[in-house]
C-alpha cells in the first residue's frame, strides 16, 4: 500500500530537520528526517493501530501510533495511508 505525507506531516517534518540541523553538525537534519520517515513507513508495513484518543484526532476518526515523543495520525484510505499529523505528544494536553 502506497504511504502519502499530508502537507501539514510535511511541515512539521520539514522544521525538524531545520531544528536538528542547527542544534548538530551538517547534515544531521536531513540524516534525522530520512531515518524518521523509515520509522514511520516501517510501522506502517501492518497498520493496525488504535483509534486516535486525543478528541481533535478522534473527531477526524484518524489511527495514530507513537515515535518515542512523537504521535503520528493516519488514515487508511481505499488504496493508501495517508499520513495527516506529526505533533509532539507534550503538545496534545
Amino acid at each position: 500500500m502506497k504511504i502519502k505525507i499530508a502537507e501539514e506531516a510535511k511541515h512539521v517534518l520539514t522544521d525538524l530537520e531545520i531544528f536538528v540541523e542547527s542544534k548538530n553538525t551538517k547534515g544531521a537534519g536531513k540524516r534525522f528526517k530520512k531515518r524518521f520517515i523509515e520509522k514511520i513507513k516501517s510501522h506502517l508495513q501492518n497498520p493496525i493501530h488504535q483509534d486516535c484518543k486525543h478528541e481533535s484526532l478522534k473527531a477526524k476518526m484518524l489511527k495514530c501510533f507513537f515515535i518515542n515523543d512523537w504521535v503520528i495520525a493516519y488514515k487508511a484510505e481505499a488504496d493508501q495511508i495517508v499520513i495527516y499529523v506529526i505533533i509532539h505528544g507534550s503538545l496534545l494536553y
